[in-house]
């Protein structure tokens, strides 16, 4: 499923790129002055950065975490309008 908009009067699309994996990361941002900041390394596997919630967790006692995604698109111009 892509997006379709349009641009200074020319279509355009965008749509998921099957090629590239998407990405995972966690930070933690327990803490009451400022934030831990500990992250995890970038991940293809969602368990992998769960995992690694769960051993900071254990570690530290921290609770609070942020999961980044990024994933890989393609952009296609149409026609002009």
């Amino acid at each position: 499923m892509g997006t379709t908009t349009t641009m200074r009067f020319r279509n355009y699309e965008i749509k998921p790129d099957p090629s590239g994996l998407p990405m995972l990361a966690a930070i933690c941002v327990s803490g009451d002055e400022s934030e831990c900041g500990a992250v995890s390394d970038e991940q293809v596997d969602s368990e992998k950065v769960g995992c690694w919630i769960a051993q900071h967790l254990q570690d530290t006692g921290h609770n609070r975490y942020q999961r980044r995604y990024a994933d890989y698109v393609t952009a296609e111009l149409g026609e002009w309008l």
